[in-house]
C-alpha cells in the first residue's frame, strides 16, 4: 500500500470514528438540547435553526474538544446556549410556556405512576399547578428565565450554567432566588 493511500486510509478511519462520537453525542443528548433551545428560543422554527448551527459548531469543535470533556452534555448545551446567545437578535419572539410542547412532543407531564396513584381530584390539581408553574416562568425576564432554562430544564450546575452564560455563580445564584421568589409567589397566590 503507498503511503499516500494509506494516508487516506487513516483519514478515512479518523472521519468514521468522529462521526459516530457525533452521532452518540446527539443520540444521547440532542433532545434535551433541543427541548433546552425551544424554550429559550420560544418557537420551534426559531430552536432548529439554532440547533443546527449548535450541531456544526459541536462538529467543527469534536476533535479537539471530547478528550477533555467531562459532562459531555454540559458542554453540549453550553454551545447551545451560545448559538442561542449569537442568534438572539435575529429570532422572532413569540410567548410559549417554558414546558408548553411547541411541537406536540415534548411537554412534560406529570408522573403516570404518580398519577394513577392519586385520586382524579389530586391529579387535576397537580397539573393546574403543573400549568401555572410553567406560565410564571414564561413570564420572567428573559435573563432570569434564561437562567431558569439552563439550570433547572438543562440540568447544569450553577457553576456550568455561570460558565455557559459567561456570567459569575453569585448572578446565576441570584436571578434563580429571583425566579424561585416570583414561582414562590404565584404558587401561594389564590388563583
Amino acid at each position: 500500500m503507498s503511503r499516500r493511500a494509506a494516508r487516506q486510509r487513516s483519514d478515512d478511519v479518523a472521519d468514521e470514528h468522529r462521526h459516530r462520537q457525533f452521532m452518540h453525542l446527539l443520540d444521547a443528548h440532542g433532545g434535551a438540547v433541543a427541548g433546552m433551545l425551544r424554550r429559550l428560543c420560544r418557537n420551534r422554527h426559531d430552536a432548529e435553526d439554532v440547533f443546527q448551527d449548535t450541531a456544526a459548531r459541536v462538529w467543527r469543535h469534536l476533535p479537539a474538544a471530547l478528550p477533555s470533556v467531562r459532562n459531555p452534555a454540559g458542554w453540549l448545551m453550553t454551545i447551545a446556549y451560545r448559538a442561542f446567545a449569537d442568534a438572539r437578535g435575529r429570532l422572532r419572539r413569540q410567548p410559549v410556556a417554558v414546558g408548553a410542547a411547541v411541537d406536540g412532543r415534548d411537554a412534560p407531564t406529570p408522573d403516570p405512576v404518580d398519577a394513577a396513584a392519586s385520586p382524579p381530584d389530586r391529579a387535576a390539581e397537580r397539573s393546574e399547578t403543573f400549568d401555572r408553574v410553567q406560565s410564571a416562568v414564561a413570564e420572567l425576564p428573559d435573563p432570569v428565565r434564561e437562567v431558569v432554562v439552563m439550570h433547572y430544564l438543562g440540568g447544569l450546575s450553577i457553576g456550568e450554567t455561570a460558565a455557559a452564560m459567561g456570567l459569575s455563580a453569585g448572578t446565576v445564584k441570584s436571578r434563580l432566588n429571583a425566579a424561585l421568589r416570583t414561582l414562590r409567589g404565584v404558587l401561594e397566590a389564590p388563583e
